[in-house]
């Protein structure tokens, strides 16, 4: 059975992708092979990869809440930019909770020309400069230019760094929620960057990294409005982890929520951040 992808590419539909997606938000091996049966049952030839997600995550909500916002992970990830956070904030609140110190820099000057650098990441005596590359879609990639550039940056400002003009790095990174070219991915490993896209590599993925962590930014509550996106935005509430033990009163003197509506989220953000509770259908 064939399925249509974004770029309008036909493919095999194929249980077993949604099982390893599945399993990533933490779902058990019953509630995986429950949400599979139910999928194959409504699956239909012609139908898009979009459709098919929606459908993945409404059978995931019968079994359970806090699940089938997880799975939105890909969804809440595009909805960074527009609601007022930027992806290289979030890169950075992913390498806090790893054990990095981070911060977000203004230029820095290299030996020829000024830089932009999203995120400068520390931990264990190692200074890592990282480019954040956001994607409006995940099947759009990071091609070998993109590498290219960055990895011109980077040499330029370790050539500033002997100058005492800039801090001295000693990794760089390319941190994208998209795809990442073979080609570019060949340059990488060969000069040595750390290439992470939103399933690159395999065992340490975006993706990965976020659901190890518990690191699910609030845009995957999907009830969230843009207004109330918007709101926790100003106050920097970023992460669910952030808002889950966070007082309701609090959060509605804040950002203007409701107090009832904060404390919904503050629920939500609460069941996301935990272990799942499997409801019975």
């Amino acid at each position: 059975m064939l399925i249509v992808k974004n770029n309008g590419e036909s493919v095999e539909f194929s249980s077993q992708k949604i099982q390893r997606t599945l399993k990533r938000t933490g779902a058990t091996p019953d509630i995986i092979k429950a949400v599979v049966a139910d999928v194959e049952k409504r699956v239909r030839p012609g139908m898009t990869t979009r459709e098919l997600s929606r459908l993945v995550r409404d059978e995931l909500r019968q079994e359970s809440t806090s699940l089938a916002h997880r799975y939105n992970l890909k969804g809440a990830l595009l909805k960074l930019g527009p609601a007022g956070f930027k992806f290289e904030k979030y890169v950075a609140e992913i390498l806090n909770a790893y054990g990095y110190t981070t911060e977000l820099p203004e230029e820095l000057q290299g030996a020829c020309v000024r830089h932009e650098v999203d995120v400068v990441a520390r931990k264990a005596g190692q200074t890592v400069m990282i480019e954040a590359k956001f994607r409006n879609d995940f099947s759009h990639f990071v091609r070998l230019k993109d590498t290219m550039a960055t990895w011109t940056r980077f040499n330029d400002l370790n050539d500033g760094a002997l100058m005492k003009l800039c801090p001295h790095f000693d990794q760089v990174w390319m941190v994208t929620n998209g795809q990442i070219s073979s080609r570019s991915k060949r340059f990488g490993e060969c000069k040595q960057m750390h290439m992470i896209g939103w399933n690159y590599p395999r065992t340490n993925s975006l993706a990965n990294m976020v659901d190890h962590a518990y690191l699910y930014p609030v845009t995957v509550i999907d009830s969230l409005s843009r207004t109330e996106i918007e709101s926790l935005a100003e106050h920097d509430y970023l992460l669910c982890r952030d808002l889950a033990d966070k007082d309701p009163e609090r959060i509605a003197w804040e950002t203007g929520l409701s107090k009832i509506r904060a404390t919904r989220v503050v629920q939500l953000c609460h069941e996301i951040v935990a272990p799942p509770t499997p409801t019975k259908k």
